[in-house]
């Protein structure tokens, strides 16, 4: 399977000069756009093309996946990470085909794949993440839980903001956990640039921990700002 590096190094990277732009040189528009091809986070179902590519698929427990269609997914879309999101009782071990699970809620499962979408620079995101680090992330980290809460800023991050973000990270169990993934999605710059205060309202609440991932970015498919937290949770066969 192509890695970032590889994808660069098969495409012919030629800089030319441009323009429009302040810079002198630019990454060539066939090159940028196989690069946003191949970063795609994708919600597969099983009668969607698996040929479809893509860097992470995603699946649904509740669909009817098999072993057997489970590694035509990962082996025809060309994925670096198969992970399942389950929103049910439901239970899959993780092993050789299954890198990860996500357990989240039914209606939470399209901003998740959106999140994980707008994480990447190639994507527009406003701090991005890089995408080895998410695969690390979860290549290190079998089983996650997936929680959000939507945050009504006005021009200021006050006093209500920051007890809604205490009241909401005081209810996950993430005291002694070592890696976790923040992310601030916003329809507006309002809801970013508070970002950094609610980091360090996370980091009061995790004793000590290896490899956080942040990242935020604006969209025009959000009335709300809302953040998330993905973190490490025990395997259990109840949700």
């Amino acid at each position: 399977m192509n890695s970032m590096h590889n994808l660069l190094d098969e495409v012919n990277l030629k800089t030319k000069p441009i323009k429009s732009s302040g810079t002198k040189y630019a990454i060539p528009k066939v090159v940028f756009e196989k690069l946003k091809l191949n970063t795609q986070f994708k919600l597969y179902h099983l009668e969607d093309d698996f040929n479809v590519p893509c860097c992470c698929a995603f699946f649904l427990f509740n669909d009817e996946w098999s072993k057997e269609s489970l590694c035509a997914l990962k082996e025809q879309s060309g994925a670096n990470l198969l992970i399942g999101i389950r929103t049910s009782d439901r239970f899959m071990e993780v092993g050789d085909i299954i890198n990860s699970v996500i357990c989240c809620k039914l209606e939470e499962v399209a901003r998740i794949v959106h999140q994980f979408q707008a994480m990447l620079s190639v994507h527009g995101s406003y701090i991005a993440m890089d995408l080895n680090d998410i695969i690390h992330f979860f290549n290190q980290n079998s089983y996650t839980k997936y929680a959000e809460t939507k945050l009504y800023l006005s021009d200021d991050f006050t006093e209500q903001n920051k007890q809604e973000v205490e009241e909401f990270i005081a209810k996950l169990a993430i005291r002694n956990i070592r890696d976790f993934l923040l992310y601030t999605h916003s329809a507006n710059f309002t809801g970013l640039k508070y970002f950094s205060e609610v980091i360090e309202i996370v980091e009061q609440k995790v004793d000590d921990y290896d490899m956080p991932l942040y990242g935020m970015a604006m969209t025009n498919t959000l009335n709300d700002t809302y953040i998330s937290l993905i973190y490490p949770i025990e395997p259990t066969q109840n949700q």
